[in-house]
């Protein structure tokens, strides 16, 4: 019974952490620009998963400016329609489009960034182009410049079009395009989003966007080494070797951040939903408690029990070992699914328990320490 409690506290746990990840998100806003037909949509569902312009909740702001948010994706799109190249008057576009960039509106609507779209089969940059770009630069907001559809234009075709826009963007152009990988730059534009949002609006970006999992890995291992040195500070607190879940508690909650970075509501679903928790909570505890018993033995070096207490040491290695198992199945999971291998993914994703109970075990008996972890 007291088992099946603790299990239950783990799972109950689990739920908690995850769920007030979900709630103090704080999202990124990202205002789409350019003239109409030059590849918005596919450039957002190319970035943070297909067909998220199409299905997302749009909520229009005025005329010119819809909202889009989907319950997958932790990045608010504000999609400006397209103006026509024709229309080189259209003040409109400046009176909504541009003034909304440029004034300060409420915290959650405030846009962090402009992404503005060039169509390079376009053969120039129109000067309302370089008119927008001018416009938006003044509003003082990171701006990338994208040029879509870039297979279709020669190299000479596309190096002419990078001539034409100003040198303050030389470091900020990038080329996409939905058929041909080889011109396609978008990992560089999800790079240099994330080093230019705020520290506090990143976790979102990187966990939205669905195509540079290095990314996700290395803030994976941050998070990791964060929560070692509270597994660090726990075990220096006499905790009787029954009591072990008190620090799996610890890391519970670090793989409950690890799956919603990855954006794998799925297994958090099956976790929740098909008593997955409890069987993880046990799992969990018993590489604990062997870890107290046992570690020393296999480690030489790596601390002591003094009083039924477990080492600081011991607890930080422990919660190192089960999150970079964790981080590395997660891996897994989303590569699988970005290669086109559901069934791999589905196996992992049902197996997510004994698999990171594998990894770690391996993890911490190879001798491993948190300096050990990649950067």
């Amino acid at each position: 019974m007291e088992e099946n409690n603790t299990n239950y506290d783990l799972g109950k746990k689990f739920e908690e952490e995850y769920k007030k990840i979900e709630q103090s998100i704080q999202k990124p806003n990202i205002l789409l620009a350019g003239a109409t037909g030059v590849g918005k949509s596919s450039l957002i569902n190319m970035i943070f998963g297909e067909d998220v312009a199409q299905v997302g909740t749009g909520k229009p702001v005025t005329q010119r400016i819809d909202i889009y948010e989907s319950a997958d994706c932790d990045v608010k799109i504000f999609d400006s329609k397209g103006y026509e190249l024709a229309d080189s008057d259209d003040d409109e576009f400046y009176d909504t489009v541009i003034n909304m960039a440029a004034k300060t509106q409420r915290p959650e609507d405030a846009i962090h960034m402009v992404w503005y779209c060039i169509a390079s089969n376009g053969a120039r940059v129109q000067d309302y182009d370089l008119r927008a770009l001018d416009a938006f630069t003044k509003c003082n907001i990171p701006i990338a410049v994208i040029l879509t559809k870039a297979d279709t234009p020669s190299e000479e075709e596309i190096s002419e079009m990078r001539a034409q826009i100003p040198a303050r963007f030389m470091d900020s152009i990038f080329e996409t395009s939905t058929k041909n990988e080889e011109y396609n730059q978008t990992k560089a534009l999800v790079d240099w989003s994330i080093a230019r949002l705020p520290e506090s609006l990143r976790f979102a970006f990187i966990k939205s966007q669905k195509i540079d999992l290095k990314t996700k890995q290395k803030t994976a291992r941050k998070y990791i080494k964060q929560q070692c040195a509270l597994a660090f500070g726990v075990g220096f607190a006499p905790i009787p070797m029954s009591d072990a879940p008190l620090l799996v508690a610890n890391e519970m909650s670090l793989i409950a951040r690890i799956l919603y970075l990855y954006d794998l509501g799925s297994v958090s679903d099956i976790i929740k939903t098909t008593g997955l928790s409890s069987m993880l909570g046990g799992l969990l505890t018993n590489l604990g408690k062997s870890a107290v018993a046992n570690l020393i033995k296999m480690i030489p070096g790596i601390g002591t029990v003094v009083g039924g207490a477990i080492s600081g040491s011991v607890g930080s290695i422990i919660t190192a070992g089960v999150g970079e198992a964790a981080s590395v199945t997660a891996y897994q999971i989303s590569n699988a699914k970005l290669s086109g291998d559901y069934a791999k993914a589905e196996d992992l994703i049902h197996n997510f328990g004994p698999t990171i109970m594998s990894i770690a075990s391996e993890w911490i008996k190879s001798g491993k320490k948190v300096e050990d972890l990649p950067e």
